[in-house]
C-alpha cells in the first residue's frame, strides 16, 4: 500500500515559468508587464500631433491582495489618538480676576470718636473722673487702631479716629488729675484733736473735740424700767467754719471684750447729712444690755471721713444682774419686743 507523502511547508517551492507564477505573486499587470531579462526598454511615447485626441489609457483595476491565512485572528484596529485630556494652561502672564472691594471697616473710628465724646463729658466731675479715665484711654487706642486702618484703605473715616484720639487722650489726662485729687479726698481722715477720745478713754459728760471743729459729748446711758434697755445719747456740735459731713456714721458697743452684735444696737434718731457751723444735733441709739454687763465701752466715728474717738460709759445701779425670781429676764424680754416693734 503506498502512502501519500506530506508536502513540507518549509520546502521552497519550485519555478514553474519564467513569469514566476509558481511563487504565488504576480505583478500587477500581469506577466506582460514584465520586460524579459536582455530586453531594451520601449521608447517614451511621444507627444501627441496637434490636433489629434489621444486615445485613453486604460487603467488597470486593483488586484485583491493575499487575504489572511486560515485559522488567523486579525489584529484589533488601533484608535486613533483623541484630543488631550488634560486642560490646557492659561497663557503665561494672563490676569487674575481680580474680587470686588468689600465695604469699608470704620467700626474703629467710629467707637474711639464715642468713647471720646463720652470721656469728655465726664472728666469734669469730680466723683466720675476715674471712668473718663478708662474711657479715654479706649478712644486713644482705638483711634489709633482706626487711624492705621484708614491708612491702609480699610476705612474712610480717619478723621473720626484722630478726633477720638484726640478727644481721649485730653479727658484721659483731666480725669487722671482730677482722680488723683479724689484718692486723696477719700483718703482724708479728720482726726480727734483732743486728748479724751484718742489717747484716754473719754467719760460721761466729757466732750471730744475733731480737728474740724466739731465736738461730741456722751452723758451716761439711762436704763428702761426693767433695767434691759440702756439709751444712748450722741450730742454733735460744729464748732467749726465749715459744714461737717454726718453721713456714714458708726456706733460700735462693746461689754468687756466682746462687741455687742448689730441687732442689739438701734439708732432711734437719724443723723442729718451735715451740720452747718454753729448748729447742734443729738442722736439717740438703744442696746440690748447683756447680763452682767457693769459698763459700755464705745467707739464712735460721727462720719465717713471722721476717725473714731472712744469713750467708757458706766451704767448706773450695776445693770444688768440677774435676780433670783427671773423678773428681769421677762422685763428684758418685753423692752425686746416693744424695740423690734419700733
Amino acid at each position: 500500500m503506498t502512502t501519500m507523502e506530506e508536502p513540507d511547508p518549509f520546502r521552497v517551492p519550485e519555478e514553474s515559468g519564467p513569469t514566476g507564477r509558481g511563487t504565488g505573486w504576480e505583478p500587477p499587470g500581469g506577466a506582460a508587464t514584465v520586460p524579459p531579462p536582455g530586453a531594451v526598454p520601449a521608447a517614451p511615447p511621444q507627444p501627441p500631433a496637434a490636433g489629434v485626441v489621444p486615445a485613453p489609457v486604460p487603467v488597470p483595476a486593483p488586484v485583491p491582495g493575499p487575504g489572511p491565512a486560515t485559522g488567523a485572528v486579525p489584529l484589533p484596529r488601533q484608535q486613533p489618538y483623541g484630543p488631550p485630556s488634560y486642560a490646557v494652561n492659561a497663557p503665561y502672564g494672563a490676569p487674575y480676576a481680580m474680587m470686588p472691594p468689600g465695604p469699608p471697616r470704620n467700626g474703629l473710628g467710629t467707637a474711639s470718636l464715642v468713647l471720646g465724646v463720652i470721656a469728655a463729658a465726664v472728666c469734669w466731675t469730680f466723683y466720675l473722673s476715674p471712668l473718663a479715665v478708662i474711657l479715654g484711654v479706649l478712644a486713644l487706642v482705638l483711634g489709633v487702631l482706626g487711624a492705621a486702618r484708614a491708612r491702609r484703605g480699610g476705612a474712610t473715616n480717619r478723621g473720626a479716629a484722630l478726633g477720638g484720639l484726640w478727644t481721649g487722650a485730653g479727658a484721659a489726662v483731666i480725669g487722671a488729675v482730677l482722680s488723683a485729687l479724689l484718692v486723696g479726698h477719700l483718703l482724708q481722715v479728720i482726726e480727734v484733736e483732743s486728748e479724751a477720745g484718742s489717747e484716754l478713754l473719754a467719760g460721761a459728760g466729757v466732750t471730744v473735740r475733731f480737728e474740724d471743729g466739731l465736738t461730741v459729748t456722751m452723758p451716761e446711758p439711762q436704763l428702761s424700767a426693767s433695767g434691759a434697755i440702756a439709751t444712748v445719747e450722741v450730742r454733735l456740735r460744729n464748732e467749726g467754719s465749715d459744714a461737717a459731713g454726718l453721713g456714714g456714721a458708726e456706733l460700735y458697743v462693746l461689754v468687756g471684750e466682746r462687741e455687742l452684735p448689730g441687732r442689739d444696737v438701734r439708732l432711734e434718731t437719724p443723723l442729718p447729712g451735715s451740720l452747718d457751723p454753729g448748729q447742734s444735733w443729738t442722736a439717740r441709739y438703744t442696746v440690748t444690755v447683756p447680763s452682767g454687763a457693769g459698763e459700755f465701752g464705745v467707739d464712735y466715728a460721727p462720719g465717713r471721713d471722721y476717725a473714731f474717738g472712744y469713750w467708757r460709759l458706766p451704767l448706773p445701779g450695776g445693770a444688768g444682774e440677774e435676780s433670783g425670781d427671773g423678773e428681769r429676764d421677762r422685763d428684758r424680754d418685753r423692752d425686746n419686743e416693744d424695740t423690734a416693734d419700733v
